[in-house]
């Protein structure tokens, strides 16, 4: 999910104002990108935030309601695929909105988050089981890669609670509140082109304790927490490796958020620069200030976190539950959308439910799957969790 050529970049030419006397305007983009002066097979779509309703056509002019809009474009020039994306529009009157576009991943490939389940499970009995989450990571890529050093990391930011803050770094850095490393020396864990690792939190068979989990004890990796509580422990399957844990927000055990509230990504620290080099960094730890708006009223906060510069992220999935999402919390040069596994992170149903990356083509039979930069075009959401689909 590396921006290959270009990257997504939004500028509004136009103030949309409101009309006379019209309730429908007119919306023409004009799409850019360095000489490409046509563009073909072209999809325009606008979300209706408000309705949750989509308005599509095949050229660049639309007829809308007026209201809050996202805006997207696929469409083909000089033979590939270009996208682009432009959030929270208001459209109140006919106007004009210019939009950069980026050409999307054609196949280079690297490590992708394939399938993620956050939400768990629950029992027969209908009572909540936890450590059996697991992440599915697959190499989309046409060479060997060696998994060697890619870190799995979970957002700090909350993405169905938006900050005001005095300081979004968004556009170069992520917040971190988890960081675990596949060990090994660079090239201790080879994985082939269109296979796929499974990293489970406990690397047991959950199906023993209850039958409606899985049988993770053939998991590639698992996350083992060292607990600072008695009464809060792991549990570490001797037989599998353990991920090197590089960061935690707790001092218990790292347990993914089961609501979906926070999204999740792959990283790597450029060659060079050791874990121990990171920590010392004093600018990759930054403290900021924001105001919680919330029904009780708004409060002055502050804040510290960890963060990686975005040019060190190599994928990244945004995960809000559908009708309470506020914000991206990865960069939307990195994701510009989200998934879901259910309308609300309180709705039971989201047990067992995982979001999975679709696939986009089949090739000299492997797959290559959907990598956009858009998760909620390029995954499933909420779908039977099956941490073997792609092993």
């Amino acid at each position: 999910m590396k921006p290959i050529i270009f990257f997504l970049c939004v500028l509004v030419l136009a103030a949309c104002e409101r009309p006379t006397d019209e309730n429908v305007v007119r919306v023409t983009v004009e799409l850019h990108t360095d000489g490409v002066t046509h563009f073909s097979d072209i999809m325009l779509t606008a979300h209706d935030i408000n309705m949750n309703k989509d308005y599509t056509a095949d050229s660049l002019v639309l007829s809308l309601p007026m209201g809050y809009y996202d805006f997207s474009v696929s469409a083909q020039a000089n033979g590939n695929t270009v996208r682009a994306y432009v959030r929270g529009v208001k459209v109140i009157q006919d106007c004009v909105i210019g939009m950069e576009a980026f050409y999307e991943n054609a196949g280079h490939g690297d490590f992708v988050l394939a399938e993620i389940f956050f939400a768990g499970t629950e029992t027969p009995e209908g009572k909540r089981y936890i450590g059996d989450k697991y992440f599915v990571i697959y190499n989309n890529s046409p060479d060997t890669l060696a998994a060697d050093g890619l870190i799995l990391i979970e957002a700090d930011l909350n993405s169905v609670q938006k900050y005001n803050m005095d300081f979004d770094f968004r556009d170069r850095f992520f917040a971190v509140d988890a960081m675990y490393r596949i060990p090994g020396d660079g090239n201790s864990y080879l994985v082939p082109p269109g296979k796929a690792l499974l990293i489970a939190d406990n690397a047991m068979n959950h199906t023993e304790a209850n039958s409606r989990s899985f049988d993770l004890s053939k998991a590639d990796f698992e996350w083992y927490d060292v607990s600072s509580s008695a009464g809060v422990t792991d549990v570490d399957n001797p037989e599998v490796p353990n991920l090197d844990k590089l960061y935690c927000y707790t001092f218990t055990i790292w347990v993914p958020h089961n609501q979906g509230h926070k999204s999740f990504g792959l990283a790597r620290f450029p060659e060079g620069v050791t874990a121990e080099q990171y920590f010392a960094t004093d600018s990759l730890y930054i403290s900021y200030n924001y105001e919680l708006v919330t029904a009780a009223g708004t409060f002055s906060q502050s804040k510290k976190s960890y963060i990686l510069p975005n040019e060190w992220i190599v994928d990244a999935v945004n995960l809000a539950p559908s009708e309470t999402f506020q914000w991206l919390t990865f960069s939307d040069k990195l994701d510009a959308g989200y998934t879901y596994v259910a309308p609300t992170g309180s709705d039971v149903t989201r047990f067992g439910k995982a979001v999975r990356r679709k696939t986009q083509r089949y090739d000299e039979g492997r797959r290559f799957l959907q990598d956009t930069n858009n998760s909620t075009d390029d995954f499933e959401p909420g779908v039977p969790a099956d941490p073997f689909f792609f092993l």
